[in-house]
């Protein structure tokens, strides 16, 4: 019986990889290392092939894994040796910065079979400086009249002396960001941001600067935000 059992472990097994040897896509897409894309997207084309010696394989879903991916083929039903293309788009933030990895699922049948293969996309977004928090600074559940403080962390990953410029703090905040200021390679600086609100309600400010090392700037945006209670009643 446990023979058997091994036997036909062993046939479902080989069964499985024949079935998924008939499509054939790319395992992996690196863009490679590049700065932030001025369209703030990266492009490129992921071909699926068919490549069983007999019966059509169909295309049932190329799925990506977060919104920020975006797919287009330009066939779904493939006979052998036919190649379908699936345009790809993935969509970059300002804030991004680093490794970035996504995947996309690709689901086909062929005869019977249910394939299934995952491609990764990969790029390195090599930036000036990274910042924590990456996207905004918020200042929800500040108290009209009473100080608080948010730290801005700015980070250097490159191996080369980061300095900053052009500092432009607007709106209801202060920071103690100044055109002065230089990050060590591997370094991190932190910067204290203040607001005193003189009343309840929204509040709103910017804080701009420009990080330069000796082969690349950028300019970087950090909106500040939130809303402002009223003091607690004694």
């Amino acid at each position: 019986m446990r023979t058997a059992i091994v036997l036909i472990a062993i046939f479902v097994s080989a069964f499985s990889i024949k079935a998924q040897n008939v499509m054939k896509v790319p395992g992996v897409h690196d863009w490679g290392s590049m700065r932030l894309p001025s369209g703030l997207f990266l492009e490129t084309v992921v071909p699926i092939e068919n490549v069983a010696k007999n019966g059509q394989l169909r295309i049932l879903e190329v799925k990506p894994e977060c919104g920020c991916t975006k797919t287009e083929q330009d066939k779904s039903e493939l006979l052998p040796g036919e190649v379908a293309k699936v345009k790809v788009r993935l969509d970059i933030a300002k804030i991004q910065a680093g490794k970035i990895v996504k995947k996309l699922t690709i689901t086909a049948l062929h005869g019977r079979d249910t394939i299934v293969k995952v491609v990764t996309l990969k790029v390195y977004l090599d930036r000036v400086v990274t910042m924590d928090p990456p996207g905004f600074v918020s200042f929800s559940g500040s108290v009209s009249g009473v100080e608080s403080m948010r730290t801005l962390k700015i980070s250097n990953p490159s191996s080369i002396l980061v300095s900053l410029s052009n500092v432009s703090i607007e709106g209801d905040v202060t920071a103690d960001l100044t055109n002065d200021m230089v990050i060590a390679p591997g370094d991190t600086r932190d910067v204290t941001i203040r607001l005193t609100p003189a009343k309840p309600g929204s509040i709103a400010g910017l804080i701009k600067f420009t990080a330069s090392r000796k082969d690349f700037s950028e300019e970087y945006s950090l909106p500040v935000y939130g809303v402002v209670q009223k003091p607690a009643e004694k």
